[in-house]
């Protein structure tokens, strides 16, 4: 627990920051959220340690090549589906294997929030939105984000279809 004086924890520095503590950073310097957020940096996630042991076993049971090999096939079913639609423009490498389970990118003409607030108000279908932890990145590229869909083990082949005809909808109704 930290307990002080508002005027006083305004002129403290952080110990550790990054994460849920800033609200931008570039190159240069990083702008701290006001108190108490800006000091909850670096805060362990217990619960997630303690589960950890629980998910091992469980992933080791699955198989891990068995995991990876899933979700670049999810990756991949995603990039060929959206591959010739001009406005989708993917971040980072084009080959779904050096993606992984990450499948980041933008619509041309809308924001990125606004394409995930639209996939979750249209088609149920759930994805991040922002800089990701990554201003620096975005900053210097002068982009405002990124739209990024996750898979995993648990995600299915049609659910990947899905999020692509509902990528589809949304850049025939709302891209510019």
């Amino acid at each position: 627990v930290l307990y002080g004086k508002k005027q006083l924890l305004n002129n403290v520095e952080p110990l550790i920051v990054g994460g849920g503590g800033v609200s931008l950073t570039t190159y240069e310097k990083v702008e701290l959220l006001p108190i108490p957020e800006r000091f909850e940096s670096g805060l362990l996630n217990y619960a997630g340690i303690i589960g950890s042991g629980a998910a091992i076993d469980y992933l080791r049971a699955i198989g891990m090549d068995e995991v990876m090999e899933h979700d670049i096939e999810c990756n991949r079913i995603v990039t060929d589906g959206l591959a010739d639609i001009e406005k989708v423009s993917i971040i980072g490498p084009k080959d779904p294997v050096l993606r992984g389970s990450i499948y980041s990118f933008n619509v041309r003409g809308m924001r990125s929030h606004d394409v995930a607030m639209i996939l979750d108000e249209m088609a149920e279908v759930m994805i991040r939105s922002g800089m990701h932890c990554v201003h620096p990145y975005f900053l210097s590229r002068k982009i405002d984000g990124a739209a990024r869909a996750s898979f995993y083990i648990y995600t299915n082949k049609e659910e990947c279809k899905r999020f692509v005809q509902a990528v589809k909808e949304t850049v025939r109704s709302f891209a510019t």
